[in-house]
């Protein structure tokens, strides 16, 4: 079996610790991950994310670059739509927080668009269950782009405000 099914097999049966020793032995699993980021089944794309995050936290070198592409796939001018990606750099946040510290920002300011607010949320959710010190400085500007008639919007930066404030996963 290749590398690519065997991640593959790993991400759709769950098995994430199999998966983050895989990625901690051999660095082109990262490679593997990024592309199911894109992956048409929900639970395939968030385990993606995971381990992903995990990989990125045991090889920081491919975890910038991973970070910079994922970035790029945002930009409009990639011509990719980088929305499921974003996943993604919540869970490098969370794993290695270093890596997207220079981003956050950046992210931040993308919250002015309604199609990608949702999932940028999410994401940044993700990220602050372990690094609640990335976005304690964003968490107001955040909230001046909430569509207030969407609760979707609504619950996650509540949610985001809590886990800031409570410091982490501890918050609900």
């Amino acid at each position: 079996m290749g590398l690519k099914e065997q991640v593959m097999e790993l991400l759709a049966a769950g098995r994430q610790d199999e998966l983050a020793g895989l990625a901690a032995g051999n660095r082109r699993v990262v490679r593997h991950l990024v592309g199911r980021l894109w992956d048409p089944d929900p639970v395939v794309r968030r385990a993606a994310a995971r381990a992903l995050g995990e990989a990125a936290a045991l090889h920081p070198d491919l975890g910038r670059d991973v970070v910079r592409r994922l970035l790029w796939a945002l930009n409009d001018e990639s011509g990719a739509d980088g929305r499921d990606g974003l996943l993604g750099l919540g869970w490098i946040g969370r794993a290695a927080p270093g890596l997207l510290a220079p981003h956050v920002g950046a992210l931040v300011e993308m919250a002015w668009d309604d199609g990608l607010r949702v999932r940028l949320l999410e994401a940044l959710c993700v990220a602050a269950e372990g690094a609640p010190e990335l976005l304690e400085p964003h968490v107001d500007r955040l909230g001046e782009w909430i569509d207030e008639s969407n609760d979707d919007e609504v619950r996650l930066w509540q949610r985001l405000r809590a886990l800031v404030e409570g410091g982490g996963t501890h918050a609900s």
